[in-house]
This record gives structure tokens, sequence and C-alpha cells, in this order.
């Protein structure tokens, strides 16, 4: 970037007599804005912005140390005005192109460049028009001829235009060109392009693709060929422009909007770089103004200097242009000889979406005559999105000038623009690729619906500089802080620093005290970081706990950041950095130890898992999530901790699977343990937290469950939510099998027990109330839920899956994974039969060969068990029942592929490619089902939950993500669920529409003036304590928005079923006796949010309350009744959507649990132990069936 010597200064205007200087140099000052120059008359002057010049050149001062001094000293003058915020004015680069590129296209004659055939092309030239890309093909078909007096004014900022081009638009508007470059022609915006380092005819090439008029030979040209273009200048050459050119071309476009005969409604910028703060105030300026601005994302190669997306396109109230090729994939992360285009940071592409590029026509500079075929980078796209946001206006204009405020006008454009895309990939395409007549035929929102969705005001700030300075940024005032923020903001925007930093806007507090060291040092050795910046970086390092960082030397020292892409290559070639690991590879037992004695299937029994890696695992494993402590009381052992990290053990995916190894047990009982928590973040959208540690009454942050491999010497194993942890059995047990008289069973070698028990504590940290067993079902969901996990991650082993499809022919109604679940454990102690019979029944055939036959459910199985392991096993047999329907419905294509239609399998094994087939479908729809059961414990009461309730859940949750549901799996859900005799309560109706949770019944209206307090940065790269502090933050507020009654009143409390105030003396009602209760306040249990993407792309963003109220009797029972809500609230339209509650004055159900306890207490061998125990530890007795006595499973 070159020198700058010019600065942008805003402060009241100056005398005309006075003399500025600083550091000796006489400063010339002029307003930026010449209608800004003069008070009016009565109203006091207010600070305007300057454009200031050094008279001579400064020595060797930072433009940013400039801008401090300017700022902190003044200009040199007792009484001259003093500067309230300073930024240098930057002549920006852009990359447009290799210089081998720009060399050729100067060399060049007028002879039509063809496709670039190393990027994606098609033979119709026109292909981004057609009705598989951009439809404006279509869509001006489809309009016919526009009026001049109809037309939408779009202004156009870039290089200017060709004048001699038989391609400009018809409708150029001369009289209101402008041109901010050259100072001899401020009205004339025609391109003077000349010189090596220029990119000719930027300008005129995108006003082609904005509304260029076709050559005689042509049928069409520009996207929006019609409308009205105000052409503005503000570079000379593409790749070099001042930041205060383009603040005077806004600016005018704002002018221009005070006269409805002159005003601009779309905005079209195929440029753009480092963020400034005149940028920022010019974009909300426009916003409020209604002009719908749309600028290019920027471009890159090999994702250097920088893949995000720049300037002003970065901004909220932007419509980001990014790119996408012929072929639909995106136009980015291309090899590094390739320019692609820009993407991310992931919180900037909600307002992004992609244009088509390259190798579209474009007109060429100097040739009136010729139109290239390659035109590309994010400035082609740009101006596509511009002319489809222009005709929908045009189409539109009565309905769109009628909103009662102007920004509505840009939203309403972006919902039409945003809404009608084709999302296949919001990381790298936002809102998707853009389809123009489909965004024509998208009707205006109401006013109404807009209301809420009004973007924040831009703004720049770099908040991780306070986080890095800490108490060194009191050393700064106010204003030189946001300066510090804004030139560590410009910095960031480089290779090396996003490295560090991928996401400027993500919670500052999430950065590790590695990544707090590794991007201070990046900041402060820039070479354009100016002494104040890195004085106040120095000042916080001093200040840190952990005293000053030192800089590392030797071979490897800090390197300076990359400023080229020759620099790039001969960086890497030098020093290639390789990737760390995604995933740890741990060999682990597929079901247990006693498959692997049998030649039937000892193939299948050991298999090797993919876990999230992890850097700084310690012998223990002690991890993240986990902390394996391998103590056996029983014995008095204490067993050595396994390194995972040990070369050897990463050489061979770990220890060899072995009964007799401790170490093993250790690795395995992680490694099923980190890839059942995996499976629950990926469903939810969000890392995992435990449930928390009461000191007292104050909850306190569980980092690690903590696993005891060889805890107890019973035949048990059991989540323990006091310590939690999972303790782990093991027994002496005889095997008529094994030829012994008796062996050790270890349950930490079962897979299947070690995901049940690792999946009780993660829906303990979901659920807090769900160990209460106010009803049958409670208890019995937690038993069942954890199986169905238990079950269903075996469908994503691969081989074991392929092994049971190619045996049972791919009839999985013959077949079941539960004859291999818990094998060895079950056999030892009886447990699972309940589970193993509610879905089927074992044999043995004529030939001696095992045999499992499906059970034909009964209305009455869910009613006719109670006790919590075999009505658990009803729901577990509803779900595999869903999964089999979906299965069998999905297996009949590549059945009747391989059969030619007839559906019938030959005799004998089937083909292999068959089998691979339907293994693909079985794990597809098993990964679908269990992710849609894990979905749908966040659309579940808080408390005193039913299957029914689950029921509705699972059909609410795949609904909102799927709202087709081309295969029929909420069908298969309800029809199973109903088979068995589960009925939500209350309901009229049990068809999929009516099983979706209701709306609310008060509308919540002053919900969208919560919303901007709540942090919900909780997404899977988040800390994981940041995320349970800022959960509890958004907690409190939450509840203190609920409690104040001028904003929500007594009737939308009641609504939820709630009290706003404690109540000591509470009568309840529970039939025909009353009981005086002590009511508690309402309690927040949670605020978390919930991000999924569905299987077309598009992002669901929402936000999940849990809120409790309990109800103390007083009568010396002990019995504690509670209600609750979870709300689930649409983050886009700030809206509650579904309203789950459990009425706390709700006597039928409270008379229902009362009688229920009332049951327990007598069942009970040993009230005192029995009660007092499954308080504190359910699972344990559960797990002993000491409520049942000697009850088998």
């Amino acid at each position: 970037m070159p020198s700058v010597q010019r600065f942008l200064v805003k402060m009241l205007p100056a005398p005309v007599s006075a003399k500025l200087s600083l550091a000796g140099r006489q400063l010339n000052v002029l307003p930026l804005y010449q209608c800004n120059s003069q008070a009016q008359p009565g109203v006091a002057a207010q600070p305007v912005w300057h454009l200031v010049e050094p008279s001579t050149p400064l020595d060797t001062f930072n433009p940013w140390d400039v801008c401090h001094a300017l700022v902190s000293n003044g200009m040199g003058m007792s009484g001259a005005p003093h500067p309230e915020f300073a930024e240098p004015d930057f002549a920006q680069t852009w990359l447009s192109g290799s210089r081998e590129d720009q060399a050729i296209v100067l060399a060049s004659s007028c002879t039509a460049e063809e496709q670039e055939k190393k990027y994606p092309w098609e033979t119709d030239k026109f292909w981004y028009q057609d009705p598989q890309h951009g439809q404006f093909d279509k869509l001006l078909a489809k309009i016919g001829t526009v009026s001049s007096a109809k037309a939408v004014r779009v202004a156009h900022l870039d290089t200017g235009y060709d004048p001699h081009h038989r391609c400009l638009p018809v409708n150029l508007e001369h009289h209101l060109e402008r041109n901010f470059v050259d100072e001899d022609r401020p009205n004339d915006a025609s391109d003077d392009s000349c010189g090596l380092v220029n990119n000719p005819g930027h300008g005129t090439a995108t006003l082609s693709v904005l509304a260029g008029n076709p050559l005689p030979e042509m049928n069409r040209l520009g996207a929006a060929p019609f409308v009205k273009v105000v052409p503005i200048r503000v570079a000379n050459r593409f790749e070099l422009f001042y930041n205060s050119a383009i603040v005077n071309a806004l600016r005018y476009v704002r002018d221009l909007c005070q006269d409805p005969k002159t005003a601009v409604q779309v905005v079209t910028m195929s440029m753009g770089g480092l963020p400034s703060q005149l940028w920022a105030e010019e974009v909300n300026a426009l916003y409020e103004e209604g002009v719908v601005l749309v600028a290019a994302a920027g471009n890159n190669f090999g994702n250097a200097p920088t893949h995000h997306i720049v300037y002003p396109a970065r901004f909220n109230r932007v419509i980001a242009a990014c790119g996408v090729m012929a072929d639909h994939k995106p136009y980015a992360d291309l090899p590094v000889t390739l320019m692609a285009g820009n993407h991310g940071p992931a919180s900037t592409m909600r307002t992004a979406m992609a244009a088509y590029t390259p190798n579209i026509p474009r007109a060429k500079f100097g040739c009136s005559n010729t139109i290239d075929w390659n035109g590309g980078g994010t400035s082609s796209a740009t101006p596509q999105i511009a002319a489809a946001a222009a005709i929908w206006i045009q189409k539109n204009r009565t309905k769109w000038n009628a909103y009662p405020d102007k920004w509505m006008r840009v939203e309403a454009v972006r919902t039409a623009l945003f809404n009608s895309a084709n999302n296949t990939n919001f990381a790298k395409l936002g809102h998707g690729e853009l389809r123009a007549l489909d965004a024509y035929g998208v009707a205006p929102p109401t006013a109404v619906a807009l209301q809420n969705k009004k973007e924040e005001v831009d703004a720049i700030s770099f908040p991780f500089l306070r986080v890095l300075t800490g108490l060194g940024m009191a050393q700064f005032g106010n204003t030189q802080q946001k300066m510090l923020e804004l030139e560590s903001l410009q910095l960031s925007q480089s290779a090396a620093i996003q490295a560090i930093l991928p996401d400027p806007d993500v919670d500052p507090d999430t950065l590790s005290l590695a990544q707090r060291v590794a991007l201070a040092q990046a900041l402060s050795q820039h070479p354009r970081a100016s002494q104040a910046l890195r004085r106040a970086l120095q000042l916080g390092q001093s200040n840190s706990p952990s005293g000053p960082h030192q800089t590392t030397s030797g071979p490897h020292a800090a390197t300076t950041p990359i400023t080229g892409l020759r620099d790039h290559h001969l960086q890497h070639a030098l020093r290639p950095v390789p990737p760390a690991p995604e995933f740890r590879r741990l060999r682990v037992y597929a079901y247990d130890p006693l498959l692997g004695r049998t030649l039937e299937t000892v193939g299948i029994n050991e298999t090797t898992l993919q876990i999230p890696w992890e850097t700084d695992l310690l012998p223990g494993p002690v991890g993240e999530y986990l902390e394996v402590v391998d103590v056996d009381p029983a014995s008095g052992c204490c067993y050595a901790p396994v390194d995972l990290n040990d070369p050897r053990l990463l050489a061979t995916d770990g220890l060899q699977p072995s009964e007799a190894n401790p170490q093993f047990h250790q690795q395995m009982a992680y490694a099923v343990a980190m890839r059942t928590i995996r499976f629950f973040e990926n469903a939810l959208g969000r890392v995992a937290l435990w449930a928390p540690r009461f000191v007292g009454k104050n909850p306190d942050y569980v980092q690690r469950l903590r696993i005891y491999p060889h805890a107890l010497r019973e035949p048990n194993a059991y989540y323990s939510p006091q310590r939690k942890a999972l303790l782990l059995g093991y027994f002496s047990s005889s095997d008529r099998n094994s030829g012994v008289a008796s062996e050790y069973v270890f349950t930490a070698l079962s897979h299947d027990i070690v995901a049940h028990e690792t999946t009780h504590a993660l829906l303990d940290g979901l659920h807090r109330r769900f160990i209460e067993p106010t009803n049958p079902d409670v208890l019995a969901f937690h038993e069942g839920f954890a199986d169905i996990v238990a079950l269903f991650q075996h469908f994503t082993l691969r081989d074991s899956l392929r092994e049971l499809l190619a045996y049972s022919r791919g009839d999985l109604s013959q077949q079941s994974m539960l004859a291999w679940l818990a094998v060895q454990f079950g056999q030892a102690t009886g447990h699972y039969k309940a589970l193993r019979d509610a879905i089927g029944t074992g044999g043995v055939n004529a030939n001696s060969q095992p045999t499992w036959t499906r059970r034909v459910p009964k209305s009455n199985d869910y009613q006719s068990q109670t006790e919590a392991h075999d009505r658990g096993a009803v729901l577990v047999s509803a779900v595999f029942d869903a999964f089999l329907q979906v299965y069998t419905r999905r297996a009949q294509t590549p059945i009747r592929l391989a059969t030619h239609g007839s559906e019938v399998l030959p005799q004998g094994a089937l083909q292999s490619d068959l089998v691979d087939a339907l293994t693909n479908v079985a794990s597809t729809v098993a990964r679908h089902i269990l992710t849609i059961c894990i979905r749908a414990l966040d659309y579940c009461p808080p408390v005193d939950i039913t299957f029914g309730d689950f029921l509705r859940a699972l059909v609410t949750a795949d609904h909102d993500l799927v709202p087709s549901d081309p295969y029929g799996y909420r069908v298969a859900f309800s029809s199973a669920f109903m088979a068995r005799g589960i009925y939500p309560e209350g309901l009229r109706s049990y068809s999929v529409d009516t099983l979706r949770w209701e709306p609310p019944l008060e509308p919540m209206s002053t919900l969208q003036k919560l919303l901007p307090e709540l942090s919900l940065q909780w997404t899977l790269q988040t800390s994981r304590e940041s995320a349970w502090n800022t959960s509890r933050d958004n907690a409190w507020a939450f509840h203190r928005w609920l409690m104040n009654p001028k904003l929500v009143s007594d009737t939308e409390l009641g609504a939820l079923g709630l009290y706003r105030h404690a109540d000591p003396n509470y009568q309840l009602q529970i039939g025909d006796r009353a009981v005086v209760c002590d009511m508690h306040g309402i309690e927040v249990h949670s605020v978390r949010p919930l991000r999924r993407v569905g299987p077309d792309g598009q992002l669901l963003s929402q936000m999940v309350v849990e809120l409790t109220q309990s109800l103390h009797a007083k009568d010396g029972s002990g019995n504690v009744f509670r209600g609750g809500v979870t709300l689930v609230i649409d983050l886009t339209s700030r809206q509650v959507t579904y309203v789950v509650r459990k009425r706390i004055n709700q006597p039928a159900r409270l008379a229902h649990q009362q009688h229920f306890q009332q049951e327990r207490a007598q069942s009970m061998q040993d009230k005192y132990r029995g009660l007092r125990a499954m308080a504190g530890e359910p699972f344990a007795l559960v797990h002993r069936s000491i409520d049942g006595g000697g009850h088998e499973r």
C-alpha cells in the first residue's frame, strides 16, 4: 500500500484565515462535502469531515500515528478546531487479476477473449442468464418493453465508462454523472485509463453486465438493459482508489435522493477494501434513506491476501456479492494460480448471496464493437444482483414507496432476493445463488412483517483489541480507542492474522491465551502497525496476569505477514505448515468382547472410530470434555493412564482391543463417549455442556465428565448426577460358551453401555428436571432415549452394518441389531431382555441357525408397561419401527434397479454393489432418525415429559427444518408411536399436522427489545465455558425482562402457565383437597441458540428458552410440583413460534403426579433408602432395578 499523505479528519469548520500545521508542515484543509461547509443561520456548527493534506510531504510518520497526533495535539494553532476523529485517506489496492493477466490485456487487440477453460464454462455464452442460473432471459421476456419514465435508477460506482462503446446503456444519465477522481472534469465520468498498472475499462465492463445494450448481432447483453444509470467515477484505475472518493460518491447518491426526480434506488459497487469510519456512516445513511447497496465481496489468489469479504460488502446493511460458477460450485478456494472470490467470515454470510462468474460476457474497453466472454471476479457478480434488485423494485414500485420507514424498502428487496435464492452452500454462498425470476415473483412483505427486521447500525469496531490490551486501553481516550480498533480491523484483513482470528465478530472472550498471544504479536509485528497501536498492545501485555509476552527468536520466530503472491509461494515452499488433524482414530470393540469369540461375528467386532482431535489431550485421557480416572476401589489398584498422544499409539490408531489391558479400557471408554458427544453437537449445532454442580444454591460450571472404567465390582454401570461421572462396573460371571468356570465382564468394554451412560449425562446437561420421576414416562424416557442413541450409533459403523444387511439379505425386519446389543453383559446378567423383546424375539431354526422375528406391536404396549426399562423399551421399539418403515421405503430404489424392476431378489448371496447401496441407505436413514431424535430435545417441555410430548417434539423439530418430508419420516414416527398406544394428551386429532406444537396465545410483543441484549454466540467453535457463562448472562437478562410488567403483561405470563410473583401460601387444589404450598419464583433454566442447516442448505436460526416454577407442599409430604414452558423463538422474525408448556396450576396433571409418587413410595422395599437414594442417584437404583425387585431387562 502506498505511503499515505492524505487524512480524513472530523472537526468543526476551520476559520478561513486559520493556518493549521503539524510537525512544522502547513496543512491544507478542505471540507469533504461542499454542501456542509457553511453553517445554517441560527444553528450551531457541527463537526464535519475534512480532507487534510500537508503542503510538503511528512518524513517518517506512520499515517495512523499522524492521525493520533492530530487528535491528541490539535493542528498547531491556539483556538483552532480540535479534531474529534481522524483516519488515513488510503489509496486502496484491489485484486482484479495477476500481473501476467493484466499484461496480456494491455497487449491484446480488439479480438474478443473467449471463455477461460481453466474455469467451468458453457456452450451458450449467455449461460448466466439461462433458467438454470440467473433466469434473466425468461425474466426479461416476461417484462417486455419498459419506458424510461418507469425505470428504476441505479448508481454505478466504478472507473467510469468508454464513451465510444456501442454497448453503453440506453438510459445512461449524463446530466447526473460525476467524477470524484479528476478535479478538472467533475461532471465527466468517462474513463481514460492508461498506464501499466491500470485495469483498463473495468467500469465499462461491469456497466455492460448491469445494463449493456446488445450489439446488432445479439439478442441481449445487460441483465437489466432498461434501468436508468448514473455513472460515478471513483477511480482512475480499478486497483487504486481513495477512501474519500468512495465517500464523496455515496454522499452524492444521498444528495440525489433528496429530490424525487433524481432519487437513486440501487447502488452497485464492484470494488472495496479496508474498512473506513466514513464508509460506515454513509452506508448507514443510505440504508435509512431506503437505498439498496450491493458491493463486491473481493478476490484472492490461494486465499491471499485474504479470502474474507472486504468492505463495504462486509457491512450488514450491504448485500455482499459472492461468486458461483457455471457448474454451481462456489467461486472460492481455487488453486493458487486461479483468481477466486472471497467469502466469510461466518457472521458476514447472513447478508451475502452469490451471482455468476467467471466466463460471462462483458464489454471490452477501447474496442467499441467487442464483447469479451471471460468476464470474471466478484465484480461481475455484483451488477447481476443489483439488476435483479432494480427489476423487483420496478414491479413493486407503488408498495415499495408506501413503506412507513424508508429502511423497510431495503429489507423488502433483501427478503425477495434472499428467500428466492438457491441455497446450496451457506458458508461460501450466503443465502445462495441468484434466481432473478423467482425473486420477481416474491410479493412485497407487509410493514408489519418487516418491523422487526431492521439491521443494526453498522459500526467499525475490533473488540478483540480490548481483550488484548486489557488495562492498557485506559491510557487512551475513547476517540483514540476507536481509532486503534479501526486500525486493528484494517490490519486484520490479512491471511496471517485471519489464520489466528477467523472471525473478528465472534465473542472476544472465546480466545484462548495462546490465541491472544499470537494475535497480539501478529498485530504489533505487522509492518504497517502504528507506534500507538504497538504501545497499546505493550501496555496490555504488561498489565496481563501472565506478564509481558516474549517474542520468540531463532528458526521459529514470527515472520512478517505475506505481502505478495510470489512471497506466498516462496514462504510455502520453504516452510510448509502441515494442517492440524481433524480427527483422532482409535480402535474399539464394535459391540463387546463376546462377539469376538465366534467365527460368525469375529470379523465385525473390532472397528476404528474417528473422534474430534484434541491437541492438548493429556494422559488419562483428559481432554476438554472428559477425564478418565482409572481407580479400582474394590482392589485398591490405580492403573497407569494411557497417553493417546504417544507417537507409537498415534501411528497404530491406539491400543489393540484387549480385555486384559486396563489402558485399552480407558481408550475405549474415552473414544465411545467422545463419539456420542459429537453426535449430539452435530445435531444441535452447538458445543455440549454438562449439568452444573451446585454449591448451595449456586451452580458451578463443570468442564469435564469423569469416567471411572473400574469404579464398581458389581454388574452395574450408571451415570451419577451428583458426581458428574460415569461409574462403570465389572464382575465375575459364569459363561457356558467360554469353556471356563467364570470370567470377568467389563462394562467399559461394551460399546452400547458406554454410549448409553454418556447419553444420560448429555441429557441431564440439557434437561436437569428429567431425572425427577414425576410420572412413569420420565425415567423411562431417560432409559429409552439412551438406548436409542446406543442402538442407532451402531448403524453408522459401516462394516458391522454391511455384515448385518448381507446376512439378512437387506431385510432388517428379519434381523435385529439388538441381537448384538451388550451381548456379554446381557448374557451374564439377563439385562436388555425387555429391550430386545419389545422389538422382536430370537430363536433357532431347523438348521440350528439363529433367527429373529419382528414383534407385532399392540395398542396396549405402552399402558401395560410401568417399570422404567420396560416402558423405555416401548419407546425404543417405536423409534426402531419408524426407522424400518423409512428404510424399507427408501431401499426399494436400489433393489428395483438391481432386479430390473421386479423387486424380487434372486436366491443366494446379494451382489456386493447392492449390499453397498443398501448399507448407504440404512446408514443415512439411521443417521437422520438419530439426528431428529436429538434435535427434538430442544422442543420438549422442561418438566414432566411424556412419550406423547416427545412425539410432538419429533414432528415439530423435523417440520421446522424439512417442511416437505419427502420420505415420510414424520408419518413413520406417528404411526409407530400410535400403534403402541402412545398418544399425546389434549388433542382431538392425531394427524401429522396437528401433532406440531402450538404457537403462543399471546404475542409477547416486546420480545424484539430484549433480543439485542442477548449474546447468542454459542456454536460448535465457541469455548464451552464461555457458552456456559453467556447462557447464564442471557438467563438473567431474560428473567429481568420477564419480571418487568411494563414489558411482559400478566396476560402474556399467564398464557405461559406461570405466575410472576412467589407466594408462600399458595392454595393448590388437587381433586377435592386443598394443599398449601410455597410457590417459588420463576426460574430461567436455559437460554440457548439452535442453528441448523436443512437438506437444501437453508439456515434455521432459533433460540430456546426454558422456564420453570415450583410448588413445595407444606403438609409434610415433601412433594414438589413443577410447571414449566419451553419457548422456541425465531431469530429472523424475532417472534415466539412455539410454546411447549406444562401449567403449574394444572390440577389433573398434579393429581396424577401425586398419585404416582405415592405408589412409588409404597412399592419401595425400603422407603427411606429407596426414596432418598432415588432422589440423589436415580440411575444407580434404576439400573439395579431396586423398584422392581430383581426385574430382568
